[in-house]
């Protein structure tokens, strides 16, 4: 089955979407959205510690993966030319300090600990490649947590939850009961921001909006 999108009223057809990502969270937003893709993992090394402020970060980090996998799909002679290539980094920033994925189970601690009773941002890098040309964007989104006791941080560290996931928690899960107030889009906070991207679609390459219900 063809996708299609809209461009000034008309329809056009991409007919091959590329998620440049292994994360099951942002596989499982597009396919929500009824969107058929086929993933790709980019490989690319995401350290860009280097960045002058998070914002940065996010967007040189999508943008890595991005170009990663536009390069392997050129390898393989696998890109269409109506390929739509979509990229995103996602991290926690707590008074100006980027927090990614723990690396074992005392740094989630740590981390949800300093998240605890306090806002945090959530920032999303988007790389979008179209048609020989790649734009990005960054989503925010602001999440106050409730205050966590010692117990509770413990048991869910111990659930295994916490790992592989920026800032040590997944709001779409256990990690929900957190949340005390979410100001900003959900889903940039579990992994994919939808807003962010539609908008990114509109203004850098002219495709008003997704035809949902012809994918």
């Amino acid at each position: 089955m063809r996708r299609h999108f809209r461009r000034g009223g008309e329809a056009m057809r991409i007919t091959d979407i590329v998620l440049a990502s292994a994360s099951p969270r942002r596989r499982e937003i597009l396919t929500m959205l009824g969107i058929r893709f086929r993933a790709v993992v980019s490989g690319a090394d995401e350290d860009v510690s280097g960045a002058a402020s998070p914002p940065e970060y996010v967007l040189q980090a999508a943008k890595r993966k991005n170009e990663a996998v536009l390069a392997r799909l050129k390898e393989e002679a696998s890109i269409m030319p109506d390929t739509l290539i979509i990229a995103c980094d996602t991290v926690v920033v707590y008074n100006g300090i980027v927090i990614g994925k723990p690396p074992d189970e005392p740094h989630a601690i740590l981390t949800l600990g300093m998240l605890s009773d306090s806002w945090h941002s959530v920032l999303s890098g988007l790389s979008v490649y179209y048609c020989g040309r790649t734009a990005g964007t960054v989503a925010r989104t602001e999440v106050k947590f409730r205050a966590l006791s010692e117990a509770e941080i413990l048991a869910y560290v111990e659930s295994g939850e916490p790992m592989g996931k920026a800032g040590s928690y997944a709001i779409q899960q256990k990690g929900a009961s957190f949340a005390e107030r979410i100001e900003g889009d959900f889903y940039n906070v579990v992994g994919l921001p939808i807003a962010a991207l539609l908008e990114l679609l509109r203004s850098e390459f002219g495709i008003a909006s997704l035809d949902i219900m012809n994918f």
